[in-house]
C-alpha cells in the first residue's frame, strides 16, 4: 500500500498519533504523500510503524536512499 493510502485512511486524530510515532509533524506526512521524497531513516520508521502495511519500495525516496536501499538488499543476500 502507499503511503498516501495508508495515511488518508487512518481518522484524523490517528494521524496526529502516526506522525508522533514517526517523529514528525502531519504537515510533513501530507508533503510525503503528495510525493516530496524521503530519506532511508525515516522511511524505515514509516514501514515499521505501519506494521508492515507500507513497503519500503513503495514510498517516495530520495536517489541517496535509493542506492542505499540497493546496497544494504545487496549485503543481506551476500550475508544470506
Amino acid at each position: 500500500m502507499d503511503f498516501k493510502t495508508f495515511y488518508f485512511s487512518l481518522p484524523i486524530p490517528r494521524r496526529t498519533e502516526f506522525a508522533e510515532e514517526i517523529g514528525t509533524t502531519t504537515g510533513y506526512c501530507h508533503q510525503i504523500a503528495y510525493g516530496k521524497r524521503i530519506e532511508l531513516g525515516i522511511a524505515d520508521v514509516i514501514v515499521n510503524a505501519s506494521a508492515g502495511q507500507i513497503k519500503l519500495h513503495e514510498l517516495p525516496l530520495t536517489d541517496r536512499a535509493i542506492f542505499q536501499s540497493k546496497a544494504r538488499e545487496s549485503v543481506t543476500k551476500e550475508v544470506a
